[in-house]
């Protein structure tokens, strides 16, 4: 039953009850709420204040792929030959060229279990082909995407782990990295079994201990490029095999490794190395003048970017913003796809203030208003690709990050936003159609608190119920 409270309460009430709360005084806050037709501001509160808002930053990102490459947009990674195929024997190399494929392999579109099905696939058409042995070398190409590793901002304490992953120009398995844990009893140290994928060059120092706990408690350190490891804190004590996730060093690297060992499960003899791009340091071909064998394309924009937002998967929001760098200049690094990505929203909405530097929202280094949001939601709205953007949203009570937030309450089923969380900031932004039939953007953004995310998020209930009841 929705309880009365949730729509009795005037927005002007409900905010006042948010900026006033003694707990909050010393935070920053930015709120903002606009009827889309009207113009009427309905709501606001600091609405040019610009700060870190966490995940709500994918709405930007998301946004800018439907717009500059299109929803139905497929990344693309090519398996090339610079030398021809004679009596089953490649006498050159094989070469595998990165497009900034962030879905190959990836668990949101394959079984457990299924992640290799289209590297063993790809071994198959070169069999099918003629090709039983590689006397060259198998050399791994992601350079058009540089390796810079992960965006500024993001915390040394959220690179090892698996919500830390950075995409590179070719990707596997969404660039994670499973630990496999033995725990004994409560105190003693838990020994690291195995790894999945299997890595040679990994150098892991573990302090996790086993504990009387229920869940995993543990962190994982590292950095992008780097095979040393460490992990310190807690899992559950008697477990034969318990999984811990975490970013995987080298995607190249990697990528290389398990191809690598797919071609051999599959017969096909290799006499030559395994090469990548970065270590090698190789004088890349000219993909025109060599022979391609196979190209894959990967799932299409709409289908990344509502995993983006439904569920908050920051590997595919960066993959995203890389990629429209990668199409508008050929550069798919990060500072190319910032420099498009400010460019067209500058030309495109009000950006005074706006500082965006990655496009999941990890990076603390950006700034963005209520003010900023609204903007974006209102250009949306009338976006040919609306849509498919709005589809792309969870919605609140019902589905997605935001499937507890307005629970039983009158926003339930009437919110569509993105959420945002990280220590000391919660965030939403979105679209809701209200009780009367109006549709408003709106943007609710607290920086800087030190209560329970619980506390906050209540309050924030109160004012997103009394607009959704208009």
């Amino acid at each position: 039953m929705l309880q009365s409270w949730a729509w009795g309460q005037e927005p002007a009430a409900a905010l006042f009850e948010l900026t006033t709360d003694p707990v909050l005084l010393n935070s920053k806050i930015s709120i903002l709420a606009i009827d889309i037709k009207t113009g009427d501001t309905l709501l606001k509160w600091n609405p040019k204040k610009s700060f870190a808002t966490a995940s709500t930053t994918k709405l930007f990102t998301t946004a800018l792929a439907y717009e500059l490459l299109g929803p139905s947009y497929q990344f693309q990674t090519g398996v090339y030959a610079d030398a021809p195929i004679l009596k089953g024997t490649l006498t050159g190399n094989l070469w595998v060229k990165g497009g900034g494929d962030v879905t190959l392999g990836s668990k949101f579109f394959n079984a457990d279990g299924l992640e290799l099905d289209v590297l063993n696939r790809w071994a198959d058409s070169l069999i099918a082909m003629g090709l039983h042995e590689v006397k060259g070398n198998i050399i791994i190409d992601g350079s058009d995407f540089g390796y810079n590793g992960a965006p500024l901002g993001w915390s040394a304490a959220d690179l090892g782990n698996y919500y830390g992953a950075f995409p590179a120009g070719i990707n596997w398995y969404d660039n994670i990295l499973k630990y496999y844990f033995a725990t004994g009893k409560p105190g003693t140290k838990a020994k690291l079994i195995a790894t999945y994928p299997k890595q040679s060059q990994l150098y892991f120092n573990s302090r996790i201990v086993s504990a009387r706990i229920k869940g995993d408690h543990s962190n994982v350190y590292g950095y992008p490029y780097d095979y040393s490891r460490s992990a310190s804190g807690r899992l559950p004590a008697y477990k034969s095999s318990y999984m811990v996730k975490g970013s995987i060093p080298d995607p190249e690297l990697n990528f290389a490794e398990v191809f690598r060992n797919v071609l051999v499960s599959k017969g096909i003899l290799l006499t030559g190395e395994v090469k990548t791009m970065r270590l090698a340091k190789l004088k890349r071909p000219d993909y025109d003048m060599i022979t391609l064998l196979l190209s894959e394309k990967g799932r299409n924009v709409d289908e990344i970017a509502t995993w983006t937002n439904e569920r908050s998967v920051n590997f595919f929001a960066e993959g995203l913003l890389n990629g429209v760098g990668y199409k508008i200049t050929g550069d798919g690094t990060n500072a190319s796809a910032l420099n498009v990505e400010h460019t067209y929203w500058g030309s495109k909405i009000d950006t005074s203030g706006l500082r965006i530097f990655d496009g999941s929202g990890l990076s603390r280094e950006n700034k963005i208003s209520a003010s900023h949001f609204c903007e974006l939601l209102k250009y949306m709205y009338h976006s040919p690709n609306f849509n498919l953007y709005f589809a792309s949203l969870p919605t609140a009570g019902v589905s997605g990050t935001i499937r507890d937030l307005c629970n039983d309450q009158m926003g339930e089923g009437k919110i569509c936003a993105k959420s945002g969380s990280m220590t000391g900031i919660k965030s939403y932004a979105g679209y809701i159609h209200s009780l009367s039939g109006r549709d408003f953007v709106f943007a609710v953004t607290v920086n800087g608190f030190t209560c329970a995310t619980s506390h906050v998020v209540s309050k924030m209930e109160k004012i997103l119920n009394s607009l959704s009841g208009l």
